[in-house]
């Protein structure tokens, strides 16, 4: 839904516009120092920024709490009437840093302060035609004839730039919208309303003039925080098939060794963002919540990411939370304890936050009540909030003391260039490497494992898949890829693995790619559920498929065996591999070309092999809508033909050919769709979108091995693993009843489910690639 609200409520004197004024909460009370009382931390005065929510023109009222989106990250919600505030916690005093007429309408989006205390970076909009762009300002003011606090603009252009911190050596970082490949601006996936945030850097001294853009995630990277080490940590929303979370990471400051810091495998809730570093290496403050309707607020949490015996290094795999403010939600729920925004780390252990009291999510929206957040400072030893300031009309957020800070040392950049013909160097040492199983205890089923553990069924890898990802922004005028939750794939190539278990590919940069091990029949042995990318010219060289993250085999730098040559994946995106299912007349790999040719004259809506087609019926009620109707599907168990279906899937209604539906309409209802009644049997999981091992058809189907063409991936003449497939016992079909399917055609319906079972790809969706600086202009987003 939407989270801004233009509402005309008719004013009177009973109109209230405004949050009622916050009651003493359990466990979160505002008692403790009150404004014009010295903070003990030693501070004297504190520096935050006040947005607006609401806006009154006569009789009109505009609410805006999250721009329309609602999602976990802070990004693009404009509200005229912003200020930077200097407040003197003793005296009251206050100045505001943005004088001037020309301010009236800003907004600012994020703001850090300078190492020295002396000035602030911010994010800033002078007007609703204009774009957020970095500034900076200084805290004491000077005589300088209209701009006392010296506000300086240091970047510029047709896009965005937000929530900016400072680096060592006058560098600073922050996330922009910025178009700046041939993907042009990436598409928010798993909403495709609008261009999502990638990480760039500009230096204080040369500004846009020293720009440079990092490789982009598929999703929202966002909320950028520093570490003492000197590199950039920041949030990143990771929506790759069924993954949809905000987990942490870390890169150097020139954009290169993105690497997991923590969330990866376990956490206390969907998102952490908002981080700031504490004193201590390696040990965090985030805010702990979901990835929507929370207007980007939640509890508070500690994590501490340090590696046994080395705390200087992070082990991402063996984190550990620690709740600071148990009771406040970390999911959508309301709670009377209110949630927390924006930490900061105080010398004494105490944390100065942004906090509302009450619920704080979309029941704000429907009540009209704007949530209240001010700054407070948290103790998380008696858990007591004790006000610092707060306004009611405005939110105050992003507060920090005003109070010199250590600067990270500045970090040497080794990656200069952005020639996109520049490849990226991606390899393994030794691909049955991993702690997937020590610490995770994974394990493979499906064909010719049976519960085999991670690193065993790793050593049977032949090659690794490399599945560039797209979104919407590939696929002009899609919003969901079809029965899955895998976005727009390609395949970049598949990198033989050496008998010593090391692999090299080279690919293009800044794209993002996740990897498969692939085994003799062309299956994936483990799909990985994390983007990775990187610069031009940058080698991503790890130990192994998820090696122990504090061995010796840390990422960077290791040298691969000479035998190990790496293969040239630098294909131009319209030659790029891709498997649409239907209407892509110059592919070569369009599934329904195979099925109609090879299966529908025995698979359509009157026959199914050598009986008539059966049907089952799904009876579709739609909870949000109290008054409409329920909606019945009536669909094939396994017509493979052309002929068009409606069925509805995540909120979203459509028509595929009979054959894309009847193969993933099975799994698509494991997934939560409302009220679903089904009449009939549910075929068997035909396919399984990322896990072609685990699909039936491909099991019906059966493949030959790569290397010894005798032998099969699910042994022959005995029972399938579903008892609801026909037939006593496998047998290689369709060759079983005269047809022949080549071993090249199983490989493409391999690929095709395990690459995410999408519909659609940019070969059937007319996708353009964009050219930064040319005629579609840079920030364009395909709709």
């Amino acid at each position: 839904m939407p989270l801004t609200m233009n509402t005309r409520p008719r004013l009177g004197s009973a109109w209230t516009l405004l949050a009622a004024a916050a009651l003493p909460l359990a466990g979160c009370s505002m008692d403790g120092p009150t404004e014009g009382q010295k903070d003990p931390s030693g501070f004297d005065e504190v520096v935050y920024v006040v947005r607006q929510h609401t806006v009154v023109t006569g009789d009109e009222v505009e609410i805006n709490v999250a721009g329309g989106v609602g999602q976990v990250m802070d990004y693009g919600r404009y509200m005229p009437g912003a200020r930077i505030e200097v407040r003197n916690v003793e005296t009251r005093d206050v100045r505001n840093l943005l004088e001037g007429k020309e301010y009236t309408n800003a907004d600012v989006e994020g703001m850090d302060l300078s190492f020295d205390a002396k000035k602030v970076v911010f994010a800033m909009k002078l007007d609703g035609n204009d774009h957020y762009h970095i500034y900076t300002a200084n805290l004491a003011k000077g005589d300088e004839a209209g701009n006392p606090y010296g506000i300086q603009k240091l970047t510029d252009g047709v896009y965005d730039d937000l929530a900016p911190i400072w680096l060592g050596g006058g560098m600073i970082a922050f996330v922009t919208n910025q178009a700046y490949t041939q993907m042009g601006t990436r598409a928010d996936e798993y909403n495709h309303a609008r261009a999502v945030t990638q990480v760039a850097t500009i230096s204080e001294v040369g500004g846009d003039a020293d720009r440079k853009v990092c490789s982009q995630n598929l999703s929202h990277t966002f909320n950028p925080f520093r570490l003492q080490n000197g590199q950039v940590g920041y949030s990143r929303w990771e929506h790759l098939e069924n993954i949809n979370d905000s987990k942490l990471f870390a890169m150097n400051p020139d954009c290169t060794q993105m690497i997991a810091l923590s969330g990866q495998h376990d956490k206390p809730s969907n998102s952490l963002v908002q981080v700031v570093e504490t004193q201590d290496a390696n040990v965090f403050i985030a805010v702990a919540t979901t990835r929507e309707n929370t207007l980007q607020a939640g509890s508070l949490v500690k994590i501490d990411a340090r590696a046994s015996g080395n705390d200087q290094l992070h082990d991402e795999e063996r984190s550990e939370y620690q709740s600071l403010s148990p009771g406040v939600p970390m999911g959508e729920e309301g709670s009377s304890l209110g949630r927390y925004r924006s930490p900061h780390m105080l010398p004494d252990g105490r944390l100065l936050v942004s906090w509302a009291p009450g619920t704080v999510n979309e029941i704000n929206e429907f009540a009209m009540t704007p949530p209240d957040f001010g700054v407070y400072i948290y103790n998380p030893a008696t858990r007591k909030n004790e006000l610092v300031f707060n306004a009611e009309d405005t939110w105050e957020l992003y507060a920090q003391p005003v109070a010199k800070h250590v600067e990270p040392p500045p970090t040497s950049s080794i990656q200069t260039s952005d020639d996109l013909s520049l490849p990226v160097t991606l390899g393994a040492l030794d691909i049955r490497q991993t702690s997937l199983g020590t610490l995770h205890g994974n394990t493979v089923s499906g064909a010719q494992f049976d519960g085999t553990p991670i690193d065993q069924a790793l050593a049977k890898s032949v090659k690794v898949r490399i599945i560039e990802g797209f979104s919407s922004e590939g696929a002009p005028n899609v919003t969901m890829f079809g029965l899955t939750m895998a976005e727009g794939a390609s395949l970049l190539g598949e990198a033989k693995v050496q008998s010593d278990g090391s692999w090299r590919a080279e690919i293009p940069p800044y794209i993002p790619v996740h990897l498969q091990a692939v085994d003799e029949f062309d299956l994936a042995i483990r799909n990985q559920t994390t983007w990775i990318q990187g610069m031009p010219g940058e080698r991503r060289v790890c130990g192994g498929c998820h090696e122990e993250r504090t061995a010796a085999n840390l990422p960077g730098g290791q040298q691969l065996p000479s035998s190990t040559k790496a293969e040239n994946f630098m294909t131009a995106i319209e030659d790029r591999v891709e498997y649409p299912w239907a209407g892509a007349a110059t592919s070569p790999n369009e599934i329904q070309k195979i099925l109609s040719a090879k299966c529908a004259e025995c698979h359509n809506g009157t026959t199914n092999g050598s009986g008539p087609q059966e049907f089952y019926t799904v009876t579709m009620t739609d909870e949000a809508n109290a008054g409409a109707a329920p909606v019945q599907y009536r669909i094939p168990r396994l017509d493979l033909s052309e002929t068009p279906v409606t069925v509805t899937y995540d909120r979203m209604t459509a028509s595929y050919p009979s054959s894309y539906v009847s193969i993933f309409y099975p799994a698509a209802l494991d997934m939560e769709m409302g009220r679903v009644e089904v009449t009939g049997t549910v075929p068997p999981r035909w396919g399984v979108p990322s896990d072609a091992r685990n699909s039936k058809l491909i099991e019906k189907l059966n493949v030959t091995s790569v290397i010894t063409p005798s032998a099969t991936a699910w042994t022959l003449n005995e029972p399938y693993t579903d008892p609801n497939i026909h037939g006593t016992a496998r047998t290689m079909h369709p060759e079983d009843v005269g047809r022949t399917l080549t071993r090249a055609e199983r490989v493409a319906l391999i690929r095709a489910f395990d690459m995410g079972g999408q519909y659609y790809s940019r070969q059937n969706t007319g996708f353009q690639p964009y050219s930064p600086g040319g005629t579609n202009g840079p920030g364009t987003v395909y709709p």
